[in-house]
């Protein structure tokens, strides 16, 4: 699978980005867009920022998913890939979890699609989703969640976005209860996560490194680097 994960800035920083994304695509692909990090009332807003910034040849056509109970297997299948919008974290998990396409999205996964991921999206494709309570764009947990797992769709990494430097002593400490690295990303950072190979790749675009945080230390990926791992 491949994963277009972003740090949470404007779209400006991620033209490189997108446009692997697109090149990824077939011909004639339909896409979802799930915001359901966002409130309700920004659905729309979301869908058209979504549809102008990705607007391609290549895309058909752009749906989105207002209500995820919605969405079966066989429907899901259709799409050639899915983007999350970014919002807040623990609201995502929480529909996620109380809902089938938690189960339907693990097997999308296994049929080498592309999913787009910004922030929060990114967040809980993760094994952990506790960054989110991290820096000065911290989420709330309004539902105040007993279980912090993420998806773990990323192998065994961990997500943190808006990621600052002054930022991995409070990482460093989150790793040894969660038992999982994390792979940071400042506003301006997106990567291109690929588990379809071994060892995994990542691929740094955007102005600045990403940050690995693991057992064995802090690891800066500079922009424009490939990087391989047996994480």
């Amino acid at each position: 699978m491949k994963y277009f994960l972003t740090g949470g800035g404007d779209q400006e920083y991620f033209r490189d980005l997108d446009r692997r994304f697109l090149n990824e695509l077939p011909l004639h692909s339909t896409v979802l867009i799930l915001p359901m990090a966002c409130e309700r009332e920004d659905y729309l807003d979301v869908y058209d920022r979504i549809s102008s910034e990705f607007s391609s040849r290549k895309i058909t056509h752009f749906d989105l998913c207002e209500d995820i109970n919605k969405i079966n297997y066989q429907k899901l299948c259709e799409y050639d890939a899915l983007i999350f919008e970014g919002g807040n974290t623990f609201k995502l998990i929480n529909e996620l979890r109380e809902s089938r396409f938690f189960k339907f999205l693990q097997d999308y996964c296994q049929l080498n699609k592309c999913i787009y991921a910004d922030s929060a999206g990114a967040i809980v494709l993760g094994s952990d989703v506790q960054t989110a309570f991290m820096g000065d764009d911290a989420d709330e947990d309004e539902h105040k969640l007993q279980d912090y797992r993420g998806l773990g769709l990323l192998k065994e990494w961990s997500m943190h976005c808006h990621f600052s430097i002054d930022e991995r002593d409070q990482i460093q400490e989150l790793i040894y209860s969660t038992g999982s690295s994390v792979l940071c990303l400042p506003e301006e950072t997106g990567v291109l996560l690929d588990t379809n190979i071994t060892p995994e790749s990542i691929e740094i675009f955007g102005e600045l490194p990403a940050t690995i945080v693991g057992f064995a230390g802090i690891s800066k990926l500079s922009p424009g680097s490939i990087h391989y791992t047996d994480h």
